[in-house]
């Protein structure tokens, strides 16, 4: 790697596993100073564990991002511990709570994945544009979800609007103190619950996409890693889609098929 992030303090909620980790990791690897966020006692440490033991300066922090007060502390204990904030990558969420149907989800469900997603990402900007002194930049996980709709996911889906809106308003609100912020939309990318699959389901869920398989969170923490950069410095507000091509097409190749037959088109 470049290096290029040397002397750069990051912090990744939500950090501890899969596309997190991966952001860890590959901030870690150009030269960064990482904070790792988790919420399962011990994990982020771990990871933090890890990286110093490769050489570089990283600190693990357990903290519910939808605490105000655990949220203040996190970045106060961040700035304490590396000297200050320049990046924060907003990728903590609630997990998709699997397929619910739309009047079977619960309003303790809407609640929880909101006030992670969209709280939480209020809280941790807030808190850590305060204390970036010289500028920064802030990178938001979104999803295609935010613009293209699962079925029995309306929770999931419109936290992700949320955050998009979010990313526009707080880029706007806070270029003048030279503080960019974007934001990210992964499509299927390959994580713990996509690895558990049987190898046939796998294939099937990755059939819709035009390039043939599921992303990796190295992939989106590549996206992460540019917008972060000096080679992002001219870029906010902006929402860039990593999915391998599925939002792109208007239809499925199969189904595209039919549909020429059906109406004779060439």
């Amino acid at each position: 790697m470049t290096g290029r992030f040397e002397g750069v303090r990051v912090l990744v909620t939500g950090g501890s596993r899969n596309i997190g980790q991966a952001l860890v990791e590959r901030f870690a690897a150009e030269g960064a100073a990482v904070a790792v966020n988790g919420i399962v006692p011990g994990e982020a440490e771990a990871l933090a564990e890890a990286l110093r033991g490769q050489g570089v300066r990283a600190i693990g922090i357990d903290a519910d991002v939808s605490d105000a007060d655990a949220v203040v502390a996190m970045i106060e204990h961040v700035v304490a511990e590396l000297g200050g904030i320049d990046v924060l990558v907003n990728n903590a969420a609630a997990p998709m709570l699997g397929r619910v149907p739309f009047f079977d989800l619960t309003l303790q469900d809407w609640d929880r994945t909101f006030e992670i997603a969209a709280r939480g990402t209020y809280l941790c900007t807030r808190e850590a544009a305060l204390r970036m002194t010289g500028g920064g930049s802030i990178v938001n996980i979104s999803s295609i979800g935010a613009t293209k709709a699962h079925r029995e996911a309306v929770a999931y889906d419109s936290s992700k609007g949320a955050i998009e809106a979010f990313t526009r308003a707080a880029a706007l609100e806070l270029s003048p103190r030279g503080i960019r912020v974007n934001a990210i939309a992964p499509g299927a990318i390959s994580n713990d619950r996509y690895q558990s699959l049987d190898p046939a389901v796998q294939a099937t869920e990755v059939t819709p996409i035009p390039m043939g398989r599921a992303g990796s969170g190295a992939e989106v923490a590549g996206v992460a890693a540019f917008l972060a950069s000096e080679d992002a410095a001219y870029i906010t507000g902006q929402v860039i889609t990593v999915d391998g091509g599925l939002t792109a097409q208007a239809r499925q190749a199969s189904s595209e098929i039919v549909a020429n037959m059906k109406d004779g088109t060439p």
